[in-house]
């Protein structure tokens, strides 16, 4: 059993996550709360496993992320946004939030983020990975090719001839992660298939040969 806090303001939008989450029978939603000072309260009697927030609104807030990670220390925290600035999401990110889906994804998407941050995973949407590996030392574009050092990371384990399960186990990433990783190397070197990546890697020495 996954047991889940949902911290969110929105009551519909809370309610509507709840009837979501428990549509999987091994989540277990243990409340909604609407504020950070009734989610500190909650920690006298919830001990969840993931706590969904949505830290945009005021009634929260991105600074509180630490604090809440801190009273929850055993608890991982799944947010699920708006679309908000690159800073803001690695500030999330940097002081406490473990995976991280935009408002706008679908029912499975949210169940396997549940999923693979319970299992101790990092789950990003497509929308957060592009957002926050946007490029933004070069507003007027350019030629070059810029890469992540995750991506780099994962272009040495494609090619040594791991499958994206295998780099998602490696590197405790879900499988969903390291496809949509391998969809934006791809789009970045223009490329269509596995070899092209492996004929890049030798090219720019990312492998001994």
């Amino acid at each position: 059993m996954i047991d889940i806090l949902i911290a969110n303001n929105n009551l519909i939008v809370g309610e509507g996550l709840k009837t979501i989450l428990q549509s999987r029978l091994r989540n277990r939603v243990l409340g909604v709360v609407e504020s950070k000072d009734a989610l500190i309260q909650s920690s006298k009697k919830y001990f969840p496993d993931i706590v969904v927030i949505d830290y945009s609104n005021e009634l929260f807030g991105v600074d509180s992320i630490a604090e809440i990670k801190k009273i929850y220390k055993n608890s991982k925290i799944l947010a699920i946004t708006d679309i908000q600035p690159k800073q803001t999401i690695l500030k999330a990110l940097k002081t406490g939030v473990d995976s991280y889906l935009l408002d706008d994804c679908q029912k499975p998407e949210i169940l396997e983020a549940i999923e693979d941050t319970y299992q101790g995973k990092q789950f990003y949407c497509g929308h957060v990975i592009d957002l926050i590996s946007e490029n933004e030392d070069d507003p007027h574009g350019c030629t070059g090719i810029s890469l992540s050092e995750r991506e780099i990371e994962i272009i040495r384990l494609i090619s040594d001839g791991l499958t994206n399960k295998e780099i998602a186990d490696t590197l405790y990433l879900s499988t969903h992660t390291v496809n949509t990783h391998r969809k934006n190397i791809m789009n970045k070197l223009g490329i269509k298939n596995t070899a092209g990546i492996v004929i890049y890697a030798v090219k720019e020495n990312i492998i001994n040969t």
